[in-house]
């Protein structure tokens, strides 16, 4: 399998199960907290939740940082595969999500770190190692819609290789995203709306290679 066959199928199936793990099984099996609480109650109450569910829930939170990881490689990929006038903002983007890539491996590996303490006792320890997991994830979204602005300014500059509407979507979409990372529920509505503008766009994207 190629890059052109491989980016594609990894912008259609790794989004789609992303958000079909994170938004739909972990909230119905693992349960949820309260949005409004403090950094470290909200840490306490996340350990607590997945305490007694451990193994549940690497089965759910692995496999879906798994695709997020999916999701971003096949971005990057789109981004270096950029040429002629958008080469440039391509190869930009692409740098951005590489570097993405480093938040949630690093942001899991600090919470099932936590969760190994947490059930040993030391509460403290487990709790700042939770909160700093937050903290660390919390960046992906600004720079994710930094890397989808410059993609989509890139594709937008090619003339190619999505239809212009995809483009502009991902572009304008990525700007307001910028400053949605940090408004809550509206942030979530339009990272879902983009997710789902990938998904389109990888489905263009297969048959332009088959």
């Amino acid at each position: 399998m190629n890059t052109r066959v491989l980016t594609p199928w990894l912008l259609i199936i790794c989004p789609i199960a992303m958000l079909v793990i994170f938004a739909v099984f972990e909230p119905l099996i693992m349960g949820t907290i309260d949005e409004s609480l403090a950094p470290k109650e909200s840490a306490l109450a996340t350990l607590e939740l997945f305490k007694g569910k451990e193994l549940t829930g690497y089965l759910i939170n692995i496999p879906g940082v798994l695709c997020m990881v999916g999701t971003i490689l096949g971005l990057a990929l789109l981004g270096k595969s950029l040429k002629e006038g958008g080469a440039a903002l391509g190869t930009l983007s692409s740098l951005i999500f590489t570097a993405v890539l480093a938040i949630p491996i690093i942001s899991m590996g600090l919470s099932l770190t936590a969760n190994e303490i947490f059930a040993d006792a030391p509460i403290d320890t487990a709790v700042s190692l939770e909160v700093i997991s937050d903290a660390v994830f919390s960046g992906l979204p600004l720079f994710w819609g930094l890397g989808y602005t410059l993609l989509g300014l890139g594709m937008i500059l090619e003339k190619g290789p999505l239809p212009k509407i995809l483009a502009w979507l991902l572009f304008l979409g990525g700007l307001v995203m910028i400053p949605g990372a940090f408004i809550g529920a509206a942030g979530f509505l339009i990272f879902a709306i983009l997710i789902l503008v990938t998904v389109v766009s990888g489905g263009f994207l297969l048959r332009r290679a088959g």
